[in-house]
């Protein structure tokens, strides 16, 4: 391909799609989001709603950990390795209670730091 047949290439490809440009600006109104399931609009709304879920099926599973633990520490008697497995499942029951409660907060604060800066 000759160096005038390229330009002249481009050059036509250009006048072509260049009106293109205009048409694209001229659109003004926003675009609608059309999936709006369950009142989730925005991305803040699905963030919520994801951590919400999470709260919902991990609540109970904390607390069914924390019965477990008490039958432990109730069955176990004088043998120290169930106290100190019991103690174990305690510990760690309520260290993923805080990383759930820790991420509910952090979520919340996300969200009111977008929601103040006025991006929704």
């Amino acid at each position: 391909m000759s160096k005038q047949s390229f330009f002249s290439n481009v050059s036509a490809f250009i006048l072509l799609f260049s009106g293109w440009a205009v048409v694209a600006h001229a659109q003004t109104s926003m675009y609608q989001n059309p999936i709006t399931y369950g009142g989730i609009r925005t991305i803040p709304d699905l963030l919520i709603a994801i951590v919400d879920l999470v709260f919902l099926i991990a609540v109970p599973i904390i607390v069914i950990f924390i019965i477990y633990s008490g039958f432990l520490f109730v069955t176990s008697g004088d043998n120290e390795a169930n106290i100190k497995k019991a103690k174990t499942v305690f510990m760690w029951t309520v260290v993923g209670a805080l990383v759930l409660l820790g991420a509910k907060a952090i979520s919340a604060a996300i969200q009111s730091t977008i929601l103040s800066l006025g991006a929704t």
